[in-house]
């Protein structure tokens, strides 16, 4: 394992980038074999995303940072901690809710780079959605607030608590890079990051994050026709209510955040 000293923030973006160029290989090796199952994308594309995935979580173990263990992951959702994991699930259902109605209602035309065919095909396929649903949650969240947010944090300490959550937010959408996920991933990545930084375990934001890619998958097994969330609430009208109900939500919730207290917990 790396020393402590000498790790960087920046060292856990490369691992992701390296874990994505690895898929990128095993899909171009995937494409050439004689022995394709079949001509769908999703036989080259699943299994290396899927792998890629895997190897992300594996290099961030290799050189994670000492605070961050699984025990203190699972301990996240126990006592004191386990209480702000669920309050911080509770308040991020209808803010994700709400920063999608929004980009799909006022912002429909960001370019998608990912395709809406292609979503589905990884959807429709077990492993795909194995992938999109849990794995890549699990790894993303190590990666970005285990690593990039922990190791900038301890870098930048006097910067206080919403630096380097803005921070770890900001490369988490970029690293995306699809312009219609630029503004829901930088809002979720806030929220990811208040949630690791207020509970102190990383139980909060994958609990999160997983929610929020099951919600995409489910409502592309609902709706394989058109998977708008404005057409899946029944439309406008649906869509309203369910904004206000969303805004009603929050507003509870963050009243219980205000009770609990806004200072942090210790990291594990």
């Amino acid at each position: 394992m790396m020393d402590g000293k000498r790790k960087k923030w920046w060292v856990y973006i490369l691992l992701f980038f390296v874990s994505q160029l690895a898929a990128v290989g095993m899909t171009m090796v995937l494409k050439t074999t004689k022995r394709t199952l079949t001509e769908g994308m999703e036989w080259t594309l699943v299994p290396a995303l899927f792998a890629a995935n895997a190897l992300a979580i594996a290099l961030f173990f290799a050189y994670r940072p000492e605070s961050i263990t699984w025990k203190g992951t699972v301990q996240g959702l126990c006592g004191r901690k386990g209480r702000r994991t669920l309050l911080m699930f509770l308040t991020a259902l209808p803010l994700i809710a709400l920063v999608n109605i929004i980009q799909e209602v006022f912002f429909p035309e960001l370019p998608d780079l990912v395709g809406e065919e292609n979503f589905k095909a990884i959807m429709h396929n077990p492993l795909g959605l194995l992938t999109v649903a849990i794995l890549g949650p699990i790894a993303e969240e190590l990666l970005f607030r285990g690593g990039v947010q922990t190791d900038f944090s301890r870098h930048h300490s006097d910067q206080g608590w919403f630096v380097p959550i803005a921070f770890s937010a900001l490369v988490f959408s970029l690293v995306h890079m699809n312009p219609a996920q630029l503004p829901i991933a930088f809002i979720l990545g806030l929220v990811l990051g208040f949630a690791y930084w207020w509970t102190g375990s990383l139980a909060a934001p994958i609990c999160i994050h997983v929610f929020n890619n099951s919600f995409a998958c489910l409502l592309s097994y609902l709706s394989p026709d058109d998977d708008s969330i404005v057409s899946f609430l029944g439309g406008s009208t649906g869509t309203g209510v369910t904004a206000i109900i969303c805004v009603f939500w929050l507003y509870l919730a963050l009243r219980q955040v205000h009770k609990e207290g806004l200072g942090s917990l210790e990291k594990g």
